[in-house]
C-alpha cells in the first residue's frame, strides 16, 4: 500500500499547483489554430484576422509569432472574459470563414481550435510569372522532414525505390527503410494508408516523375486532432513514436489509371517470377488489384497506393500464389479502406542444428535435422470505418484470418558424450542412420537418438471486431475515450507421429529402442471481449511568460477470456531389437485402430478470466517562455489489473475446479526535455518502468505431460509472481543547415524471480524433465550511438554509422544429477556499422562495413569460452549508361571466426549483378539479373545462454540468373479544354 501512495502523491501535487497556478495567471487568454486550404491542406500564407466577443464586439488581440511561418499555426492572445468568440479569417483569392469558440475557465484559458480550412474563391485568377524555380534537396518544417523530389536526378522511367535510394539520411536496406537511424513504419500515398502497413520493398510501381515531395514525420494517432486540441495541436508526452514516409503525388496525377505486369524466368532449377497489378484512383476512391506467382521468395502484395510492398520473411523455399483486392473510398468526414488476399504457399525448410548443454556430469552435444514441408492456403480480411466529426472520432473495424496447414515433417536428432569431429555439417547425423550405424565407431559416444516422421494437418479462424470512439468537449478542452474490442479464435491440429528412440549405451552395447506410434486430436475455442472508457481533464491556464499544463486521464476497463481446450491423444509403443536401425514406418501407415488412448495425457479444460483495469495518467508540460520551442515533459502511469481466474481441469482421474484471485501493478515514469531552434532541434528522454508476472493457474495443478516421451513436462505450485524493471534513456541532436544528426540511447533491464524451466537430463536414456521454477540474475544492458551526415559539394557524399554494445547475464537451473545447480553466461556482444555512399549525377556507389564481436563466459565446471566475430564488407555500384541501360551490382563478403563448432567458422563471397535496358520512355524494361553468381549464399544463427549454446544453419534460396521484363502503363484524363 505504502509504494501506491508514493506514486499517488505526484499527481495529487500537481492538481494542487496548477490549481493554484491557474488562480493566479494574469488575466488573459491564447488561442491556437492551425490554417490550410480545403482539399490540398496547403499552408495559406499570411492571412487576417479579426476577433468578436459575442458576435458583435471587437476584441483587441496581438498574434505571437511562436511558430514558424510555413507551419500554418498561428497563436492569438486577448484579454480573457468568459464567453463566446468568433474568429473570422480573410485573405486574398479565398473566400472568407469564421470559427466560433467558448471560453469558459481559466483552467482552460489556453484553447486549441483545431484546423481551420479555406476554400479558394471562384474565378480568382493569378497574374502570368515566370518562375524559375531553385530546389531544395531537404528542409526542417516543424516536426517534419521534407524532400524536394524535383532536387533530384532520376533516369528516365525510375520509379519510387530509385528516388528514395538517394534522400539524404535515408538507408533502403531488404525493403525496410531508415531516415536519421529511425525505422520508418509505414509508406503512404497523400496521406492515407495503404495495404500490409510495414514497407517490406520500397515502391516498385510508382514512377517518380509523378512525385512532389516526400514527407517524413512523427505521425499522429486517428483521434489526435481532436486529443491534441487541449495542446494546440502538440503531441503529448505519453504518445508512442510512429514514424511515416508520407508520399505526395504532382496535382496533375491525382486522378487516372497505372499498371504493371512482369515475368522472369531464370536458370538453374526453373526459378519464375510472374506478377500483374493495376490501380484507379481519384481524390475519393482508390481501387487495386493483384497477382504474384513466384518461387524466389518475393511475398509483396500490391495495393491501394500503387505499389509493391509488404511481405513477410520466410525460411527455406517458397512457392508462392497469392493474390487479392485492396480498396480506399473517402466522402466527406468519413474514410472506409480495406483488402482482402488470398495465398498458396508451398514452403520447404530444413535446419542443421550444432548444440552444446551444460551439465555437471559433463557437456551433452548434440546434432539435429529438422525438416518440415508446408502447403497452406490462407485468407486475410481487414477493413475499417471511420469518420472524423467536428467533436467526435468513430472507428469500426472488422477482420477475418483463416489458415488451413497441411503438414509433413521429418525430425533426427542424436546426443553424444564427446564433442565429434565432422567433415562436413552433421555427418555424424549421415553416419548413425545408415544401416550399420550402431556399430559405427561414432556410437561408442552416443547416449542417445530419436527418429521422428509427422503428418498433419493445422489450421485456424479467427474473427475480430474493434470500435471505439474519442469524444472531444472543446469548452473544456477534455476528451472522452470510449472502446469495445472482441475476438473469436478456433484452433485447431491433427498429426499423426510415427517415433524410434535409441538410448540406454551406458549399460547396453547396442543400446535399447522403442517404437511409438501416436495420433492427437487438438482443438481449441477461444473469445475476448474487452470494454472501456478513458475521461482526460485538461489544465491549460494561458500565462504570458511561460506555460505549466497537464492533463490527467482516468480510466477503466474490463475484459472477460473464455478458452475451451480438448487435447486427446492415441499411442501404441513397441520394443524394437537391441541395435536394429529398422525402417521408421510412415505416419500414412499408421492404423489408428490398433491405437489406445493416452489417458494420462488427453486433456479437457475450460479457463475463463474477468480482468478488472483501473488506472490513471498524468501528463505535465513546463514551458519557460511562450516564445521560445524548449519545454519539459513529465509523464506518470499507474495501472494495475485485479484478475478472477476458473480452470475447471479433467484429466483421467483428475476431475478439479481451480479458482483464483490476483493482483498486479504497473507504474512507468517518463521524463523529456527537447529543445527546437532554427539552426538545430534536441531531445533527452529517460523512462522507468516496472511489471509483475503472475505465473500460470496451470502451474498448480499436480500433472505430469510426456505426451513427447523425450520430454516431460511438470508443474510447480509454488511458483512467486516475477518482478521486471526497465530503464531507458535517448538522446539526439539534429543541426538542420549540414542535414547531419546524431543519437544515442541506452537501456537497462532486470528481471527479479524470472520463471524459467529448470532442466533435468537423464543422460542414459535421452529424457529430458522440464519443471518452471523461479531464479534471480537475469539483467541486460545495451547502449548504441548512431550518426550520419553529409559531405563534399552539393552534399554529393553521405557518410551513416552505428557503434552498439549488448550486454546480456543469463541464468538458469540445468542438471543431470539429482540436484538442481545454478547456471550462468554472461554474453558481450560490440558491433560496428559504417557506410558511405556516393552520388554523382545519376549514378552511385557505395561501401560499407560491418563487425560484431560476441565474449561468452560462464563458471561453469565445463563450459567453453566463446571469442567469435562476424565481419562483412559490402560494395555496391549502379551506373546509368547511354541509350537507356543500366547496370547495377554489388559484392559481399561475410566472415565467421572463433565458433566452437569449425563448420560455422566460414567465409562467403556473394556476388549479385544486374543489367537493364528501358525502352518506350521508360515503360517497358527488360532486366537480367543473375543472384549469388558465386553460389555462396549461407544463412547461419547462433544464440547462447544459461542452458546451452546453439549454433542453426537454415537452407536458403541457391543461386539463379534470371531474364524478363515489365511493362508500366499511367493513363491520366484529358484535361478540360
Amino acid at each position: 500500500m505504502e509504494h501506491k501512495r508514493l506514486f499517488a502523491a505526484p499527481i495529487i501535487l500537481l492538481l494542487m499547483w496548477l490549481i493554484v497556478s491557474s488562480s493566479y495567471a494574469q488575466q488573459k487568454a491564447l488561442v491556437t489554430f492551425e490554417l490550410r486550404q480545403v482539399v490540398t491542406e496547403e499552408v495559406i500564407m499570411q492571412p487576417k484576422f479579426a476577433l468578436f466577443f459575442q458576435d458583435s464586439i471587437a476584441v483587441p488581440f496581438q498574434e505571437f509569432a511562436i511558430h514558424e511561418a510555413n507551419s500554418g499555426v498561428h497563436s492569438l492572445e486577448f484579454e480573457y472574459k468568459p464567453g463566446r468568440y468568433t474568429l473570422r479569417i480573410s485573405k486574398e483569392g479565398f473566400q472568407n470563414t469564421e470559427k466560433q469558440f467558448l471560453v469558459r475557465t481559466r483552467r482552460y484559458s489556453a484553447l486549441g481550435i483545431g484546423t481551420i480550412h479555406m476554400s479558394k474563391a471562384k474565378d480568382y485568377k493569378l497574374g502570368e510569372a515566370l518562375v524559375k524555380a531553385t530546389h531544395i534537396k531537404m528542409v526542417m518544417r516543424g516536426d517534419t522532414l521534407v524532400y524536394d523530389a524535383a532536387a533530384f536526378e532520376l533516369a528516365n522511367g525510375s520509379m519510387l525505390d530509385a528516388l528514395v535510394a538517394q534522400l539524404p539520411g535515408a538507408e533502403l536496406k531488404n525493403g525496410q527503410i531508415k531516415v536519421n537511424g529511425k525505422h520508418i513504419e509505414s509508406l503512404m500515398i497523400n496521406g492515407e494508408d495503404f495495404f500490409a502497413g510495414t514497407p517490406k520493398v520500397a515502391l516498385e510501381n510508382l514512377p517518380a516523375y509523378t512525385v512532389k515531395n516526400i514527407k517524413v514525420y512523427d505521425r499522429a494517432a486517428n483521434d489526435a486532432y481532436l486529443r491534441r486540441r487541449a495542446t494546440s495541436g502538440k503531441k503529448l508526452p505519453n504518445e508512442d513514436e510512429h514514424m511515416v514516409m508520407d508520399v505526395q503525388l504532382k496535382k496533375a496525377f491525382s486522378t487516372g489509371w497505372m499498371g504493371n505486369a512482369e515475368a522472369h524466368y531464370g536458370v538453374p532449377s526453373d526459378r519464375y517470377l510472374g506478377k500483374a497489378f493495376g490501380l484507379g484512383y481519384s481524390d475519393r476512391l482508390r481501387l487495386a488489384a493483384f497477382v504474384n506467382i513466384n518461387n524466389i521468395k518475393d511475398t509483396q502484395a500490391g495495393n491501394a497506393s500503387g505499389q509493391w510492398g509488404g511481405g513477410w520473411p520466410q525460411d527455406g523455399l517458397l512457392n508462392l500464389k497469392m493474390g487479392g483486392l485492396d480498396y480506399l473510398y473517402k466522402v466527406r468526414k468519413t474514410k472506409m479502406f480495406g483488402n482482402v488476399m488470398l495465398t498458396h504457399e508451398d514452403v520447404h525448410t530444413e535446419k542443421h542444428t550444432s548444440s552444446v548443454n551444460y551439465y555437471t556430469s559433463g557437456n551433452v552435444f548434440g546434432r539435429t535435422l529438422s525438416q518440415q514441408t508446408d502447403k497452406k492456403f490462407h485468407l486475410i480480411s481487414s477493413h475499417t470505418l471511420q469518420h472524423f466529426g467536428e467533436q467526435m472520432y468513430l472507428q469500426l473495424a472488422p477482420s477475418i484470418d483463416y489458415l488451413r496447414n497441411d503438414y509433413t515433417s521429418l525430425l533426427r536428432t542424436a546426443s553424444f558424450k564427446a564433442n565429434i569431429h565432422e567433415n562436413y555439417r552433421l555427418a555424424s547425423l549421415d553416419s548413425l542412420y545408415s544401416p550399420l550405424g550402431l556399430r559405427s565407431s561414432l556410437a561408442q559416444h552416443l547416449l542417445n537418438s530419436t527418429n521422428q516422421e509427422k503428418e498433419g494437418r493445422s489450421g485456424w479462424f479467427i474473427g475480430r471486431l474493434n470500435g471505439g470512439a474519442t469524444i472531444s468537449f472543446p469548452d473544456w478542452g477534455d476528451n472522452l475515450e470510449v472502446g469495445v474490442n472482441g475476438e473469436y479464435r478456433h484452433n485447431t491440429d491433427r498429426p499423426l507421429m510415427a517415433t524410434h528412440r535409441f538410448s540406454d549405451f551406458q549399460t547396453h552395447a547396442n543400446g535399447t529402442g522403442d517404437r511409438l506410434s501416436q495420433r492427437q486430436d487438438g482443438a481449441s475455442t477461444s473469445y475476448n471481449i474487452n470494454g472501456g472508457a478513458a475521461y482526460s481533464l485538461s489544465f491549460m491556464p494561458y500565462n504570458p511568460q511561460n506555460g505549466h499544463y497537464g492533463i490527467v486521464q482516468f480510466r477503466a476497463t474490463y475484459g472477460r477470456q473464455y478458452n475451451k481446450q480438448d487435447d486427446n491423444y492415441w499411442k501404441l509403443r513397441e520394443q524394437l531389437a537391441n541395435g536394429a536401425m529398422t525402417a521408421l514406418l510412415p505416419p500414412s501407415a499408421i492404423r489408428p485402430e490398433v491405437l489406445q488412448q493416452d489417458l494420462n495425457n488427453s486433456v479437457h479444460s475450460v479457463y475463463t478470466r474477468d480482468t478488472y483495469s483501473p488506472g490513471v495518467e498524468m501528463d505535465y508540460v513546463y514551458q519557460p517562455d511562450i516564445n521560445v520551442e524548449r519545454r519539459y515533459d513529465v509523464n506518470l502511469k499507474l495501472a494495475s489489473n485485479v484478475r478472477r481466474e476458473s480452470l475447471h481441469y479433467l484429466k483421467h482421474q483428475l476431475d478439479t475446479t481451480l479458482i483464483r484471485w490476483a493482483h498486479e501493478f504497473s507504474p512507468a515514469l517518463s521524463l523529456r526535455y527537447s529543445y527546437k531552434t532554427d539552426i538545430s532541434t534536441k531531445e533527452a528522454k529517460v523512462s522507468y518502468a516496472f511489471s509483475e508476472g503472475i505465473p500460470s493457474i496451470y502451474y498448480l495443478l499436480p500433472t505430469v505431460n510426456d505426451s513427447d516421451p523425450t520430454n516431460i513436462y511438470a508443474n510447480n505450485p509454488n511458483l512467486r509472481r516475477s518482478l521486471s524493471h526497465s530503464v531507458n534513456g535517448y538522446y539526439s541532436y539534429q543541426h538542420h543547415s549540414t542535414h547531419s544528426n546524431i543519437s544515442f540511447s541506452t537501456g537497462y533491464g532486470r528481471t527479479d524471480r524470472a520463471i524459467a524451466y529448470a532442466r533435468q537430463y537423464q543422460r542414459n536414456t535421452g529424457i529430458t524433465k522440464w519443471t518452471p521454477q523461479n531464479i534471480d540474475g537475469n539483467w541486460n544492458a545495451n547502449a548504441s550511438l548512431q550518426y550520419s551526415t553529409p559531405l563534399g559539394k552539393k552534399e554529393a557524399f553521405q557518410l551513416q554509422g552505428t557503434s552498439a554494445a549488448y550486454y546480456l547475464n543469463s541464468a538458469d537451473f540445468s542438471t543431470d544429477t539429482e540436484t538442481m545447480e545454478r547456471s550462468v553466461v554472461r554474453n558481450l556482444t560490440l558491433s560496428q556499422h559504417l557506410g558511405l555512399t556516393y552520388q554523382f549525377g545519376k549514378n552511385r556507389v557505395g561501401l560499407e562495413g560491418r563487425v560484431a564481436w560476441l565474449r561468452s563466459r560462464s563458471e561453469l565446471r565445463n563450459f567453453p569460452s566463446t571469442d567469435a566475430i562476424d565481419y562483412s564488407v559490402k560494395t555496391n555500384a549502379l551506373v546509368r549508361l547511354p541509350h537507356d541501360w543500366e547496370v547495377g551490382t554489388d559484392m559481399n563478403f561475410y566472415a565467421r571466426r572463433g565458433y566452437n563448432d569449425a563448420t560455422l567458422n566460414t567465409t562467403h563471397w556473394v556476388w549479385n549483378a544486374s543489367l537493364s535496358k528501358l525502352l518506350m520512355r521508360g515503360n517497358l524494361v527488360v532486366k537480367l539479373t543473375a543472384i549469388d553468381m558465386l553460389s555462396q549464399i549461407s544463412n547461419l544463427q547462433y544464440s547462447i545462454n544459461g542452458q546451452g549454446r546453439t549454433e542453426t544453419w537454415i537452407n536458403a534460396l541457391p543461386h539463379y540468373v534470371m531474364l524478363g521484363m515489365q511493362y508500366r502503363f499511367h493513363i491520366m484524363p484529358k484535361k478540360k479544354q
